[in-house]
């Protein structure tokens, strides 16, 4: 149906072309996931590994990233285990277990790293401003998405309690960095940010 704006419209054609998109990408992903003999949530761990975030070497915090059950993120990092990518050892407190990428998975890792080159190659082709723009709104997109709880664990600027929106009148440096004490460009905006802290949690110490 759409109203008497095509606003409707627009958003459904929006929402259709957004899951023709995600569909590529997961074809992309299992194609490159079957070429090093892995599922694709394999795969999807052996990268989130490799990025290096403690936040992300537990199962149970793997599991809530991708939104699979816990005993499904055992069994794929068993399998990593099994095919030598991933090891683990103790925790500091003595009971988790913290996973890393052994010296073959980080090979894998590097091979796997230019599995969306399609892609990052079509979005050359755009500009650097409708790029930033199109960042800047999908992100605003998925921080709606989580807020209803269809998305669960992000690490974008827009779920992070030190994001301040639309501080700035520029349109092109809009937000704050409430961390780093700076303004935030559209095209500096996080997708994955080591020191995202979430809106609901409750604040720490701050640097000084």
């Amino acid at each position: 149906m759409t109203d008497t704006d095509g606003t409707a419209g627009l958003d459904r054609r929006l929402a259709d072309a957004l899951e023709r998109l995600g569909h590529g990408m997961r074809s992309l992903a299992q194609r490159t996931a079957r070429e090093h003999g892995l599922s694709p949530l394999q795969q999807q761990v052996v990268l989130a590994l490799s990025r290096g975030s403690q936040a992300r070497g537990e199962v149970a915090a793997l599991a809530a990233e991708f939104d699979v059950t816990t005993p499904t993120m055992s069994d794929a990092v068993t399998a990593l285990e099994r095919k030598e990518l991933v090891s683990r050892s103790p925790g500091s407190d003595g009971r988790r277990r913290t996973l890393a990428l052994t010296g073959t998975g980080e090979d894998v890792a590097r091979g796997l790293s230019s599995w969306d080159d399609p892609l990052t190659a079509a979005l050359a082709g755009i500009s650097g401003e409708d790029r930033a723009t199109t960042l800047h709104t999908l992100l605003r997109v998925i921080a709606d998405l989580q807020r209803a709880g269809v998305v669960s664990v992000t690490r974008m600027c827009t779920t992070c309690r030190f994001f301040g929106r639309d501080e700035h009148p520029d349109p092109a440096v809009p937000h704050h960095c409430h961390l780093l004490r700076t303004p935030l460009p559209l095209a500096n905006l996080r997708t994955d940010c080591p020191e995202h802290e979430p809106v609901d949690v409750p604040a720490k110490r701050g640097r000084g």
